[in-house]
């Protein structure tokens, strides 16, 4: 086998693993946030506290599906779903939003939420650490 077949082959090797890993390049913020609301508006949220740092969101454990039900009500169909619009990302580790929800979330007044979401980053991978609702000092999820 020549070397020029030895190199070729690697290169096609690293190419195929390139292209076929959909993490390589890690979760940036805006992929982390958009997961976390798909979770939101799932009838099966069993997942949703992989979007949240699990060494650094203190009140992880706290989090089950009754605490996720009575802080962010399920949707009750497409057309009151969980979004997200980001207004401020440019300092990486306090991402400003709004957030729109079902009726319930949104105190019945139909207005977005403001949000705070203190990002943190492990490894290549970006992970929502808390979140602040309605100007709070004090975080809902910390």
């Amino acid at each position: 086998m020549s070397m020029r077949t030895v190199i070729a082959a690697a290169l096609i090797a690293f190419v195929v693993l390139l292209l076929g890993s959909c993490s390589i390049a890690g979760i940036d913020r805006h992929d982390r946030l958009a997961m976390f609301v798909r979770t939101l508006n799932s009838s099966d949220r069993s997942t949703i506290n992989a979007n949240f740092d699990q060494s650094l969101t203190a009140n992880l454990p706290l989090m089950d599906a009754a605490w996720w039900s009575a802080y962010f009500p399920g949707p009750l169909d497409s057309d009151h779903s969980y979004g997200i619009t980001l207004l401020d990302y440019s300092d990486p580790s306090n991402v400003v939003a709004t957030i729109m929800g079902p009726p319930a979330f949104n105190l019945n007044n139909g207005y977005p939420r403001n949000a705070v979401l203190v990002m943190s980053r492990e490894g290549l991978d970006w992970f929502i650490e808390q979140l602040y609702l309605d100007g709070s000092t004090t975080a809902l999820i910390k």
